[in-house]
């Protein structure tokens, strides 16, 4: 699934939260890694940017090898491109054919990377590719078994584009056992009626019913492949809720679309993907919403 992994780094330590998370899916899937650092300047010299991602390569060599990989088995490369960040690794990751961009990213209590804090939400804006945004270091039960992922939440707002990202869900808790749980949050709608008075529509139950009828829907497929499924249903802001869930359940990947139509639930992917990426400390998968079917969707980067 994920073939090609590009992973962006600034040169800071922050940045390299990512690198346990490359070497868990470059593990899985034998990827090719690809590390990369941008220079804003031709003038910067460039082997500084090279010494540092050779000594990068070389830990992440040292990794894979004591996650039992060969050097048969992946292949790591440098590259040191030159221009403005965001715009030079949307234009790798297209020219690469790259399957997912890796990225460490501002956490709630963290200062993030001086360059990669500022550009991970312009590769996402303009970016095809499935992104990956780390906050934090991984927890060190989780390295030490080598599962970083055990729990996806995976949020859902009632539109075909907002499942694009089932697919990775599902591809990805299948090969490592993990647990997939669906939810979906309704935002209360608030009117006003003939008498000039604001009203809030909200009928729990009723709501509750269709929405957990509409999750139910989509995790039988999922239990029928031999997933772990669960659902559930939270009533209030939509990304407040969804970080909410996340870190009272353990919940270690939260993997969503960019955007799509707006849902029974009435709110809309990019606001709430936004408002996710910039709070919490999950990881994050962006997917690029889509109503194509799960073979395309995971084909186009393959």
């Amino acid at each position: 699934m994920f073939k090609r992994i590009l992973v962006p780094l600034d040169g800071s330590k922050t940045a390299e939260v990512v690198m346990p998370y490359t070497t868990a899916i470059a593990d899985l899937y034998g990827s090719q890694i690809m590390l990369v650092s941008v220079s804003e300047s031709t003038a910067d010299a460039s082997h500084i940017y090279e010494t540092y991602l050779n000594s990068i390569a070389r830990k992440l060599r040292r990794q894979l090898k004591e996650w039992g990989k060969t050097d048969e088995q992946y292949e790591v490369q440098t590259k040191v491109l030159i221009g403005n960040p965001a715009l030079e690794i949307v234009g790798f990751a297209s020219e690469e054919k790259i399957s997912i961009i890796m990225m460490a990213s501002r956490g709630s209590s963290g200062e993030g990377p001086w360059l990669l804090g500022h550009i991970a939400a312009k590769v996402l804006r303009t970016t095809d590719r499935p992104v990956l945004l780390v906050r934090t270091p991984a927890g060190n039960a989780a390295l030490e078994q080598k599962k970083l992922f055990s729990k996806i939440l995976v949020p859902l707002d009632g539109s075909k584009a907002g499942e694009s990202a089932l697919c990775y869900a599902e591809r990805l808790a299948k090969a490592i056992s993990a647990e997939i749980v669906l939810i979906e949050v309704f935002e209360p709608v608030g009117t006003i009626g003939a008498s000039g008075i604001f009203y809030t529509v909200r009928d729990d139950e009723a709501v509750r019913r269709t929405l957990t009828g509409y999750l139910d829907t989509i995790a039988q497929p999922i239990k029928e492949q031999g997933i772990e499924v669960s659902t559930a249903v939270a009533f209030g802001n939509p990304a407040e809720e969804i970080i909410k869930y996340a870190e009272a359940n353990s919940v270690d990947l939260i993997t969503i679309s960019s955007h799509g139509r707006s849902g029974i639930g009435r709110w809309v992917f990019g606001n709430v993907t936004d408002k996710i990426l910039h709070t919490g400390d999950v990881a994050v998968l962006v997917v690029r919403a889509s109503e194509a079917s799960c073979d395309v969707i995971l084909s186009a980067h393959e």
